[in-house]
C-alpha cells in the first residue's frame, strides 16, 4: 500500500536516511546486544551482577548517545546526500533513543524472548491500521519515518518497565569512569559491528553518491524485502540461538559445540528454502507486495536471494561461534578483512554498474566473509560441519528434544 503511493523517490528519501541514521544507532548499541547477553546468559543466578551489567549497558548507552548527537548535528550541516529531506533524518535519529533504553539483551541473555513476539504481533496491527489512515497520498511519506520512531520508542519504554518486574533487577547510573571503562573493554566486539557495517548498510549510503533517489529506492526494496524475510527467520533464529548456545558454553566447550553442529543443519535448510524461494518468486513478490513501480527491483532481488542461506551460515560461525568461544579479536580479523574488500569494491560497483553493481558487492562480500570464517576456524581444528547432523531423523530427534525441553 505504502509503496503504491510514495513510489520508488520516496522510497529512496526514507531508506538512505534510515541507512545513514543506522550508524548512530550502531554506535549507541556498541555491541552491548552481544557481549551483555553473553555475561547475563553465563550468570542468570547472579543477580548482583546482573544489576551491575544492566548499569553499566544504559549509562555507557547515554554517553555514546550524546556522542552521537554532536556526529548527527555535524553532518546535517556538512553531508549534502542526508539534506535531501532533514526531517526524516531528524525524526529517525531520535528513535536512537530507543536504542539506549532497549533492555533486549536483558531478555537475550535470560531466554525469555515470547514477548517480542506478542509487541511485534500487536504493533504490526496498529502500524497497519495507523498506516492506512494517515497515508493519502505521496507526500504523507514523512508518516512512515514517524511511525517507525514512535513504535521503537513505545516498545523500549514499556520493555525496560517490564524487565525490571519480570526478572527482579535494579537499574542505577554508574560514574562516567566506569561507563568509558567499560566502552574501552568492549570496543573489540564495537569494531566488529562497525566493520560489518561497512559492507552493508554503507552499499546504500555509497549507491546515493552515484546515484539517484530512484535508483537508491529499487536497491532498498530488495533489502528491505530481505528485511522481511530477516525479520521472520533470520533474527528470531540469531537472538535465540545466540543465549541458547552460550548457555551450552558455559558447561563446556564439548557440550558448547555438540549444540552447534546439531543447529547447524537446521539453520542451513531453512535459510536455504527461503532463498531459494526468492529467488524463483522475485518477480511475483515484487509485483505483489511493491507494484509494477518496482519492476526493475527484481534483478537487484534475484541477484541478493541467496543472502538469508548465506548470512544463517556466517552467523553461525561468527556471532554463535566465535564470540561464544571468545574468539573476539579472530571475529574482528575476519569482518575487518571483508568491510576493506567491500569498502573499495563498492565504490567500483556502484559508479559504474548502478544499484545493479550495488547487488553484486553485497552478495560477493557476504560469500568471502562466510568463506574467511570457516576457513579460519578450520586452521583452529574446529569444524561444525557433520554429515550425519544433515540427516532428516537427526533433526527430528533434536527438535523433539527442545520441545521437550
Amino acid at each position: 500500500y505504502i509503496s503504491r503511493i510514495i513510489g520508488p523517490d520516496g522510497y529512496g528519501i526514507i531508506n538512505y536516511a534510515t541507512a545513514f541514521i543506522g550508524y548512530f544507532a550502531l554506535i549507541i548499541a556498541y555491541g552491548f546486544d552481544l557481549t551483555a547477553t553473553r555475561k547475563i546468559s553465563h550468570n542468570t543466578e547472579n543477580l548482583k551482577l546482573i544489576n551491575n551489567v544492566i548499569s553499566e549497558v544504559i549509562t555507557s548507552r547515554i554517553i555514546l548517545f550524546l556522542v552521537s548527537l554532536i556526529l548527527f548535528l555535524v553532518s546535517l550541516i556538512l553531508f549534502k546526500p542526508i539534506q535531501k529531506d532533514v526531517y526524516v533524518a531528524i525524526i529517525l535519529f531520535v528513535g536512537c533513543i530507543s536504542t539506549v533504553i532497549s533492555p533486549q539483551y536483558i531478555f537475550q541473555g535470560f531466554q525469555e524472548l515470547k514477548i517480542f513476539a506478542v509487541l511485534n504481533f500487536f504493533k504490526g496491527i496498529l502500524n497497519t491500521v495507523l498506516v492506512f489512515v494517515l497515508i493519502k497520498e505521496q507526500s504523507d511519506y514523512y508518516w512512515i519515518p514517524t511511525l517507525t520512531t514512535f513504535f521503537s520508542i513505545a516498545i523500549s519504554i514499556y520493555l525496560y518497565y517490564y524487565s525490571k518486574k519480570k526478572f527482579n533487577v535494579k537499574y542505577k547510573l554508574v560514574s562516567i569512569k566506569t561507563a568509558i571503562d567499560i566502552i574501552v573493554s568492549e570496543k573489540t566486539i564495537f569494531f566488529s559491528t562497525v566493520v560489518i557495517s561497512l559492507y552493508t548498510t554503507t552499499n546504500t549510503v555509497i549507491l546515493g553518491f552515484f546515484a539517484d533517489t530512484r535508483e537508491v529506492g529499487y536497491y532498498t526494496t530488495s533489502q528491505s524485502f530481505l528485511n522481511i524475510v530477516s525479520t521472520i527467520i533470520t533474527v528470531p533464529l540469531s537472538n535465540a540461538l545466540y543465549p541458547f548456545v552460550g548457555k551450552a558454553f558455559s558447561e563446556s566447550k564439548e557440550r558448547g559445540m555438540d549444540v552447534i553442529r546439531k543447529i547447524t543443519p537446521i539453520v542451513s535448510y531453512i535459510t536455504f528454502a527461503a532463498s531459494l524461494s526468492i529467488l524463483f518468486l522475485s518477480p511475483f513478490l515484487i509485483k505483489l507486495v511493491y507494484g509494477h513501480k518496482f519492476d526493475a527491483s527484481v534483478p537487484a532481488l534475484q541477484i541478493i536471494s541467496f543472502l538469508p542461506f548465506i548470512v544463517g551460515l556466517s552467523n553461525i560461525l561468527g556471532i554463535q561461534l566465535m564470540l561464544n568461544l571468545g574468539l573476539d579479536k579472530l571475529f574482528f580479523k575476519t569482518t575487518f578483512i571483508a568491510s576493506v574488500i567491500g569498502f573499495v569494491l563498492n565504490f567500483f560497483m556502484s559508479k559504474y554498474y548502478g544499484y545493479i553493481g550495488t547487488a553484486w558487492n553485497c552478495i560477493i562480500i557476504e560469500v568471502i566473509v562466510t568463506l574467511l570464517m570457516y576457513i579460519l576456524l578450520l586452521k583452529k581444528g574446529i569444524n561444525i560441519f557433520e554429515r550425519k547432523y544433515f540427516k532428516p531423523k537427526e533433526i527430528l530427534i533434536l527438535l523433539q528434544n527442545i520441545r521437550k525441553n
